[in-house]
């Protein structure tokens, strides 16, 4: 079976998961082909040994830590020929490949060039209905693209053979037109949380000591995380923990020296669950791979949402609700707040009750191998109506 895996390259949440997916296929001898763009592609070229495509390039606009939604739409006036030039690149790279199906991670226009081409196509997204109404409200003109939003990605959606939520049961709203396609898989990770090593033997695996307190950071790929990364390298010297593991990401440049003995810099960590997992507490935006990897690792977590970016909202809301993380609003932070709040989080078990019940929950799912099983089985009842 040949698959066709194309993530949406903003961030690398996305990319991350079709890798899972990818890792899972080739294990089971299938044959994978990845298109994306953005940072999504670039880890895949610089840190992948899979073969990826290069599609146009979707951006969003803001400033640091922050995204402008209204001025991305407004900047926006080439969307529709980047729409179809996206079209146009992946029916070529369909045409070549004939893959037996196509995966795509909220990447829209994929399920319109598949119908147009007759090929199966699942779609992978954790929000089916988008709405702006809590970081804009009583904007008139964010209304009308929420409403044209929703109106296109449940038509598009209709499309497909089958939608995944990588997340638990009824974690998400999902347009009623929509209910009888959704599958919810619980999240698709690269790594299974439950055949990992313990935390003691990752330490050791590392070279970390048993009882160090160490404090992970992580921003995904996006430009919006360099904030983070430098409140938290300026608040070093304050945090009561013994190591500091800051994760770049693959397009972030930090301003900051190299690698110390206490404070230890990675650009790219392809087993970064692990890394997590060794952890006493985790600083990060709040991306939905993110958050999967924490809930279901059951890690303690500081969650600093881009500000205006209402999924990220949502994530860090539901993490909270879970009581598992803190949430720290992006735009009021400051080295001596974010210092502060590791510290106390670092002394106290605050969130470690809910961490330990939130892992249960989510212990219960298999997303990546079910994932895998119906996105074969949609190739199979393809075949079987021909």
């Amino acid at each position: 079976m040949r698959v066709l895996l194309i993530p949406c390259g903003i961030g690398m949440g996305h990319t991350s998961r079709t890798v899972a997916l990818a890792q899972k296929f080739i294990e089971n001898g299938e044959e994978v082909l990845f298109a994306s763009y953005g940072p999504g592609y670039g880890m895949l070229n610089e840190y992948s040994d899979y073969k990826v495509i290069k599609l146009p390039t979707i951006k969003f606009y803001g400033s640091s830590g922050k995204i402008n939604l209204k001025y991305t739409a407004r900047k926006s006036i080439d969307a529709p020929y980047i729409f179809l030039k996206s079209i146009y690149h992946e029916s070529r790279i369909i045409k070549e490949f004939n893959p037996d199906i196509v995966v795509s991670d909220s990447h829209y226009s994929v399920p319109i060039t598949c119908k147009v081409l007759g090929k199966p196509c699942v779609l992978v997204s954790n929000d089916l209905s988008p709405d702006f109404k809590d970081v804009y409200k009583n904007d008139r003109t964010m209304e009308y693209l929420e409403n044209g939003l929703q109106r296109f990605i449940k038509d598009v959606s209709r499309l497909c053979q089958s939608i995944i939520i990588p997340d638990i049961e009824n974690s998400w709203d999902v347009p009623p037109q929509i209910r009888d396609k959704v599958n919810y898989t619980g999240p698709i990770l690269k790594m299974d949380t439950k055949t990992m090593d313990s935390k003691e033997k990752l330490r050791q695996r590392f070279g970390f000591g048993k009882s160090e307190k160490i404090v992970m950071v992580t921003v995904g790929g996006s430009e919006y995380g360099t904030k983070l990364l430098n409140l938290v390298y300026q608040a070093a010297p304050d945090l009561d923990c013994d190591k500091i593991i800051m994760v770049t990401g693959p397009q972030i440049e930090l301003d900051a020296e190299l690698s110390s003995n206490r404070i230890i810099f990675k650009r790219y960590l392809a087993d970064i669950m692990e890394w997590m997992k060794l952890s006493d507490l985790l600083v990060s935006l709040a991306g939905h791979t993110t958050s999967m990897e924490i809930a279901s690792l059951g890690i303690p977590s500081v969650m600093v949402p881009i500000e205006n970016h209402p999924e990220q909202l949502k994530n860090a809301m539901k993490m909270k609700n879970y009581g598992m993380a803190h949430i720290e609003n992006m735009g009021n932070l400051s080295s001596t707040k974010i210092s502060d709040v590791i510290n106390h989080l670092l002394e106290t078990k605050d969130l470690k009750e809910g961490s330990l019940k939130t892992q249960k929950i989510f212990s219960q799912y298999n997303g990546t191998e079910d994932a895998v099983r119906i996105i074969s089985d949609c190739v199979h009842m393809g075949n079987d109506l021909e």
